[in-house]
């Protein structure tokens, strides 16, 4: 007689997995996880949907019926009502079956939550769509959703060590999202490996063309050379050439090409533009509610209210001639997709910051599609991870060159912090 265990008995353990490790890394808004109601949507679930019984977080700023959207804020939550967003009407349609809402900064800009890196639960999951990363990660949640202005999905899929996917710029509606900046605004996916990335992207991006598994040509890897690449830091450069090491010995071609002379002026341009279009958004709220606001999105505010409509306009026009020349500069060295690390340095320690986006917000800025997958840890279980940067509105061949790429570079399951035999790991 066999002892296999049936489906509702795994997914029982797991929902059992959850309630026992979800106090230490609260990925999830207080009170929207609740393991009965998750076990009596896996029990109505239809195995013939492509995502059934997949276990899906939403970051808090995104709408979902009956949950109420709260941001990651003490402001009245009935300000953020709304209709269920598309992006995940599209997934739960699909047989995804929703675990939670999960823990965002405030506003999606940089004051964090209270939730733990899964890898090491003394440092940051990155953010701010930091409750998803680490819902995947620890093993919660098969895929989530979060958001990126500047580098809010990249950044701590990679801190975490899962797979990350920010589309090209309009390819996923963001509908049912309260924004942060209509001109940078990206939904985003993390998933757990890259077999169910691939299978939920031609559900949650529109016009989805699938395509052929395999590349036809070897693809051209561009490494973006100059004041960008000087950003990191000297270990994870030195992962990092290692890696450029790996996809060498693949045969493929690998271009050192210059990024640009000065990628500080880049970042405070999208800077600009996005605390600008941040405080249009706030900016009755900010009036009853200036007090309640945290710190950081004060000063976001603050930032956005001092910048004029001139200063705006003039920015915009700047973000799409850089937005054209980054294209054209992809054309001219017939570079299929970038790879650079995801950040200078690995997850800070604490739960103070969210982590540096100075190598995310070029490619929010312009509106480029991105997957992350990592490549190994440091001695402190801490993910090192590469992002593959593809051209614009060519997501489907991103999705085939990262897999090419993570077949020869990525690495298997990482531990997490309670699965390691280390103590320092698990405070």
């Amino acid at each position: 007689m066999s002892c296999q265990p049936t489906q509702s008995n795994l997914m029982e353990q797991r929902v059992n997995y959850i309630a026992r490790h979800e106090p230490t890394v609260k990925a999830f808004v207080d009170e929207t996880f609740d393991g009965d109601r998750v076990l009596d949507a896996i029990a109505l679930s239809d195995e013939r949907l492509p995502l059934n019984g997949l276990l899906l977080g939403v970051k808090d700023i995104i709408n979902v019926d009956q949950f109420p959207t709260r941001c990651g804020s003490v402001l009245p939550a009935h300000l953020f009502d709304g209709p269920q967003a598309s992006c995940a009407t599209r997934l739960f349609k699909a047989g995804a079956v929703m675990v939670g809402k999960t823990v965002t900064a405030e506003f999606a800009v940089s004051d964090p939550g209270p939730t733990r890196n899964p890898r090491n639960l003394n440092h940051t999951p990155g953010g701010s769509s930091s409750g998803s990363a680490a819902a995947v990660a620890a093993g919660f949640c098969d895929i989530a959703l979060g958001t990126q202005t500047s580098g809010s999905v990249i950044r701590p899929a990679g801190y975490c060590g899962t797979f990350g996917y920010k589309p090209s710029f309009g390819r996923v509606a963001l509908d049912g999202v309260l924004p942060y900046s209509k001109s940078m605004d990206h939904i985003g996916l993390f998933a757990k490996d890259m077999p169910t990335m691939a299978a939920t992207l031609p559900i949650l991006v529109t016009d989805w063309q699938n395509n052929k598994d395999s590349l036809a040509n070897k693809p051209i890897i561009g490494v973006p050379m100059g004041s960008y690449i000087d950003l990191a830091m000297p270990h994870v450069r030195a992962q990092f050439e290692m890696i450029i090491g790996a996809i060498k010995h693949m045969e493929a071609i690998v271009k050192p090409i210059i990024l640009c002379d000065d990628i500080a002026s880049h970042n405070d341009t999208h800077d600009l533009i996005a605390n600008a279009e941040l405080y249009q958004i706030h900016k009755s709220w900010v009036k009853d509610y200036r007090e309640i606001y945290k710190p950081m999105s004060r000063a976001a505010l603050d930032f956005g209210q001092n910048v004029s409509n001139k200063i705006l306009t003039e920015s915009l026009i700047k973000a799409r001639k850089v937005q054209s020349w980054m294209q054209q500069l992809m054309v001219e060295h017939a570079i299929d997709a970038w790879i650079a690390p995801v950040a200078p340095d690995l997850a800070p320690k604490g739960i103070g910051s969210t982590g540096d986006f100075r190598m995310n917000a070029i490619w929010s800025f312009t509106g480029l599609p991105i997957i992350t997958f990592p490549t190994g840890t440091d001695n402190q279980n801490l993910p090192y991870s590469v992002q593959i940067v593809g051209r614009f509105g060519r997501d489907e061949s991103l999705l085939n060159i990262s897999r090419y790429l993570h077949q020869a570079i990525g690495v298997g399951e990482l531990p997490l912090a309670w699965s390691v035999e280390r103590p320092e790991l698990r405070k």
